[in-house]
């Protein structure tokens, strides 16, 4: 191209080029820059009707009105301060734009429906970057650990070993939780519908909290009331009755059976009736204490209602409890962390603050102590 312009009109014009060029640069960076913090402004954040909802949650939070008078507006806790990951933020913000056309959550009703999977995104990134944007202006290192509540004082022993982040405990600060309750009724609902609709096979599961293990086709009399998570063979299924055998190991010979040998999770309570019809299949000594375990065998009738197909997707359910209600106030922790004693005690200390109904929290127990360690072992 002639020698670019015979390098563009010599030295005296590329010298003016260059400077022209950085100036058009720098406005150019200068005004980008300008618009991004803008975009970062309590004004620009909530000038979307979108938005009504979620600010009025805020402005009656702690991070809106408190006694020092310092505020957190909504880029103090969505957006990354480091530059990079504030572009990256932005960039995935023009989503955002295209969820606003096409009209995702123009409504309270529509943004109410899906309020949990948003809250559960905002979750998930701040799981991911260790709380980074709370970290903005809460510090472990200025923390006066002796001013706090006692439950605070333990709970950040866990942030301070890093078993644990803030998100984990601090979830509705600024705006409000799902509506839980009506969730897990809808959840259960779900599987007890898909459960009840499906086709008993050779296998199958008690997957309400408590059914009747009666002594005949009738369903009158008792041998044993089964808890949820029981698996049971099926013999015969006869209009809403189905003929099982049960079997579950006892100890000593009482009324209590457990999940297995020496382990002493209950499956079922069996009636005078049911002791006497428990066929023995085997016995065994527990040797710590010398006490005779015994597998045993009932058979007897189960309403159709009670019971599904399937063990593996009641125990998915189950932890689909778990894992979300749990999550609200804390990390799950794995269920060999404590054992069969310790983990009963917490989780009915866990019921002042569950949203989830009693025979939730008991189905969620029975999963737990499945996995958790012999009192034996501490």
């Amino acid at each position: 191209m002639q020698n670019l312009w015979r390098w563009l009109g010599g030295q005296g014009n590329r010298a003016g080029l260059l400077i022209g060029g950085l100036a058009l640069g720098v406005i150019f960076w200068g005004g980008f820059n300008t618009f991004m913090e803008y975009t970062n402004t309590y004004e620009f954040c909530v000038s979307c009707h979108e938005m009504t909802t979620v600010n009025e949650e805020y402005q009656k939070s702690a991070h809106a009105h408190n006694p020092s008078g310092v505020a957190a507006v909504c880029s103090d806790c969505h957006v990354p301060e480091q530059w990079t990951a504030k572009l990256v933020r932005k960039i995935k913000a023009s989503n955002e734009l295209w969820h606003k056309l096409l009209g995702t959550i123009d409504t309270p009703e529509k943004f109410e429906a899906k309020r949990l999977e948003l809250a559960q995104n905002v979750w998930q990134e701040m799981l991911e970057t260790d709380s980074r944007e709370c970290r903005n202006c809460h510090s472990e290192q200025t923390m006066v650990s002796k001013k706090q509540t006692p439950l605070a004082q333990k709970m950040h022993t866990r942030l301070l070993s890093g078993e644990a982040t803030c998100i984990n405990c601090h979830k509705g600060v600024a705006h409000q939780l799902p509506g839980l309750e009506k969730l897990y009724v809808e959840m259960e609902q779900g599987f007890v519908k898909q459960a009840q609709s499906a086709s008993l096979q050779k296998r199958a599961v008690v997957i309400t909290p408590k059914a009747t293990l009666a002594k005949g086709e009738d369903g009158k009399g008792s041998f044993a009331t089964l808890y949820g998570g029981t698996p049971v063979e099926v013999v015969a299924e006869r209009g809403g009755m189905v003929q099982v055998n049960f079997a579950a190991w006892d100890r000593e010979s009482g009324t209590q059976m457990y999940v297995d040998f020496n382990r002493a999770i209950m499956v079922a309570k069996l009636s005078f009736d049911g002791m006497d019809a428990l066929k023995v299949l085997e016995s065994k000594v527990e040797p710590e204490y010398e006490l005779t375990w015994n597998r045993g065998q009932l058979t007897g009738w189960v309403k159709r209602e009670a019971l599904g197909p399937d063990e593996q997707a009641y125990w998915n359910y189950v932890t689909g409890l778990y894992d979300l209600d749990c999550n609200m106030c804390h990390k799950t922790f794995p269920r060999d962390k404590w054992n069969i004693f310790d983990w009963t005690n917490n989780i009915k200390e866990m019921r002042r603050y569950t949203k989830l109904s009693p025979e939730q929290l008991e189905q969620i127990l029975g999963y737990v102590l499945r996995g958790a360690r012999n009192n034996s072992e501490g």
